[in-house]
């Protein structure tokens, strides 16, 4: 489907002929959820566009189909000039390429220190339910469809559009440790108290190592200012280390 219309036709015939519904967009669900048997199968990565900006109550509308890469760049056309931005707060962790609508599907979390899981991001999404009605759902109108569908994985209906809480774009400064567990709590802390924004732990998986769950890199970004200079050089690999990295994770 392109539109709404036409994933509201698809719902309907396919409840009068008896067939369940499947719904998919970046393919990412480690369960399976986009793929069922004998189904209808609603790709709805079709459905990508983009509405303007608020810049008073800072948020944006955009298609469920739409994928982060995409939306993050609309939302800096449709602001060039404007100073400040605003642009996501936050995306799923460890890839790019998946959709708006498959992150409330899955009410998906990012590396925001002290942010709430997505739908803390959300005003408003529009949904198709398995009657193949249109609803409008915001914490006050439909607020049961509001509750049901976001972290639903489409069980409730096809999620169409969302109304998406934005946040002022600010310049951040990546800072890395290697630590151990046990230094990892008192280090998040540590971080929030200076006002960092983001992180993460990515430990150790080898289990044949003597630091597996136990020593790994910690990652946190910090704001900085706006005119200060980004790094002349930063390290960066290359196709041969990318291949060499890629080995590593497969044995």
């Amino acid at each position: 489907p392109r539109s709404e219309a036409e994933v509201a036709t698809a719902v309907r015939q396919a409840k009068l002929d008896g067939l369940a519904i499947s719904i998919c967009g970046g393919r990412h669900s480690m369960g399976g959820q986009q793929f069922g048997e004998a189904t209808v199968l609603l790709d709805l990565t079709g459905m990508d566009g983009v509405g303007e900006v608020d810049r008073v109550k800072g948020t944006v509308e955009a298609a469920a189909g739409i994928k982060w890469p995409e939306l993050i760049e609309a939302l800096h056309a449709r602001q060039a000039g404007d100073d400040p931005m605003w642009s996501i707060r936050q995306k799923q962790t460890g890839a790019d390429d998946l959709t708006l609508g498959g992150a409330l599907a899955a009410n998906i979390h990012g590396r925001g220190l002290r942010m709430k899981p997505i739908i803390a991001d959300v005003e408003a999404f529009t949904l198709v339910n398995a009657d193949g009605e249109v609803l409008r759902c915001t914490r006050t109108e439909n607020a049961e469809w509001f509750r049901l569908a976001i972290g639903g994985y489409g069980c409730f209906g096809v999620i169409t559009s969302v109304c998406l809480r934005l946040s002022r774009r600010v310049k951040l400064e990546r800072r890395v440790e290697i630590i151990t567990v046990d230094r990892f709590l008192p280090m998040i802390e540590q971080r929030i108290e200076e006002r960092a924004l983001y992180g993460d732990f990515q430990f150790s998986i080898d289990e044949h190592s003597p630091d597996f769950l136990k020593r790994g890199v910690f990652s946190c970004y910090l704001p900085v200012a706006e005119d200060q200079p980004m790094p002349e050089s930063r390290n960066e690999l290359d196709a041969d280390d990318w291949r060499e990295l890629i080995s590593l994770a497969h044995r």
